[in-house]
């Protein structure tokens, strides 16, 4: 595609079918750096999983170790490895490094290809319903960036409507962006 060609974008649909139902993240902002850094809420739920597998594989090791119960240990240690490996692989997408770094010139959330400042042309806030079969629905916003070529890359997503809201309009004025504003309209 050449430059003169414009492509459509549908920017009223999320990328995310999913969204965590808790404040996930916070917007730091230095001078020439902005990043996303979890919070402790978000990884303290995490670590209780890790811990609690650690504590119940540490009980079947002492069961294997006193007692002769060889199946309860091989159970309870089971159930603690799957608990605590539950919890790494929660932990793993809080701990990914979101940055915008002026120096380097350069967007990296670690995931998709890097983005140069200069091509984020503007941010978007969208809302979803989040529905599930068995439980309650709940909305959830996303924070996007848009590039000159089209491309529309996720940065953040949650619930805390006022601080993500917050978070892109500190982000928006970090860059020297456009931010759009797309919650008015329900997607279902």
């Amino acid at each position: 595609m050449n430059e003169s060609e414009s492509c459509i974008v549908d920017l009223t649909r999320t990328l995310l079918k999913d969204g965590p139902k808790f404040l996930s993240h916070t917007l730091v902002i230095t001078k020439s750096n902005a990043y996303l850094r979890p919070t402790v809420g978000a990884m303290m739920f995490c670590v209780v999983y890790i811990v609690v597998g650690g504590f119940l594989s540490s009980l079947a090791a002492y069961l294997l170790v006193v007692s002769t119960q060889y199946d309860l240990s091989i159970f309870v240690g089971g159930f603690g490895i799957a608990i605590g490996a539950f919890g790494i692989m929660l932990i793993q997408p809080f701990l990914r490094r979101v940055s915008f770094n002026k120096t380097s010139g350069v967007f990296d959330n670690r995931k998709d290809r890097n983005v140069k400042l200069h091509h984020i042309v503007s941010l978007q806030i969208n809302n979803k319903i989040i529905q599930r079969k068995n439980a309650l629905s709940y909305a959830c916003y996303e924070l996007n960036l848009l590039t000159l070529h089209g491309r529309r890359i996720n940065i953040l997503n949650h619930n805390n409507e006022d601080q993500l809201e917050n978070d892109a309009v500190l982000l928006s004025m970090f860059l020297g962006v456009e931010l759009k504003d797309y919650r008015r309209e329900i997607i279902l």
